[in-house]
């Protein structure tokens, strides 16, 4: 089993985070599970608060970029970008 704590600092911050939006327990959860994510869903409401939360947090914190991204750019759309690309790969799956 893979917890959360096995993670970065900022990862856990942001896993949580995730866990949060949707009512979901972060202690409970196998990270090291495939396909971990789809153990829990949100609708796109949910989804693109937590996208703005993840792009705004990147944007204010730069020891979270240097975690998270490739490029520790301050930019507002750089960090937008790497939030949706986080959601899209590692973000819960929506609900239809």
């Amino acid at each position: 089993m893979k917890a959360i704590s096995d993670f970065e600092p900022h990862l856990q911050i942001i896993l949580k985070q995730m866990c949060d939006a949707v009512g979901a327990d972060s202690a409970k959860i196998d990270f090291g599970a495939t396909r971990w994510y789809m153990e829990h869903e949100w609708d796109a409401g949910q989804e693109a608060v937590f996208t703005k939360w993840l792009a705004d947090y990147l944007f204010a914190n730069r020891e979270a970029r240097g975690e998270m991204l490739e490029h520790n750019w301050k930019n507002k759309k750089h960090c937008m970008k790497a939030a949706e690309h986080f959601v899209w790969n590692h973000g819960w799956k929506t609900k239809t």
